[in-house]
């Protein structure tokens, strides 16, 4: 089964896609993010001097469940924010069975500052804080502007890839970095 992995930063538009992705696949996809293992905490009742031990232990917790989220029959999106390396090559490692595709999800930074603004869920200054560390050093089979394409175009595209890259037998990590 394959996987798909989006990162970018928070407000580059991973979920849209992966809606659209949902909504115009054959088959249904399983949606993994990271938001939903930080997000087990209740952030205000947690002390100052605990959240960064918290928030490493929903991301660890996160990298341990994706062999098990992508070992049924049904493709994964795992939808994340590769804040340091160490955590991009964690997910690798936990695919490593699977035929992994990366997508790269970019946006301009006042964009993302802008969609940060109009979402009530979001701290401000995070996009900001994650821009210059996300992309770093990776390798995308794909990679994607939001602020140029709509999130079923995203999807239309991912899809488009994976088929393309299957029919022509894809090894099972792939390394093409597509750029769009």
């Amino acid at each position: 089964m394959i996987a798909i992995v989006l990162n970018g930063t928070s407000s580059s538009g991973k979920t849209s896609i992966v809606r659209s992705l949902q909504k115009h696949s054959q088959s249904p996809i399983v949606h993994a993010s990271l938001d939903t293992f930080t997000d087990m905490f209740d952030w205000p009742s947690v002390r100052e001097e605990e959240r960064k031990e918290c928030h490493k232990v929903g991301i660890s917790n996160f990298h341990k469940c994706l062999p098990i989220l992508a070992s049924g029959r049904f493709p994964l999106v795992v939808d994340h924010v590769f804040e340091r390396m160490e955590w991009f090559e964690e997910c690798f490692q936990a695919l490593k069975d699977r035929s992994v595709f990366f997508v790269g999800v970019r946006c301009p930074l006042p964009i993302l500052e802008a969609r940060e603004r109009m979402r009530a869920d979001r701290r401000t200054g995070l996009a900001k804080a994650q821009f210059d560390l996300v992309h770093v050093k990776k390798v995308y089979d794909l990679e994607l502007d939001t602020s140029e394409m709509s999130s079923d175009d995203c999807a239309k595209l991912i899809l488009k890839m994976i088929t393309n890259i299957r029919a022509n037998q894809a090894p099972q990590t792939t390394s093409a970095s597509l750029r769009v």
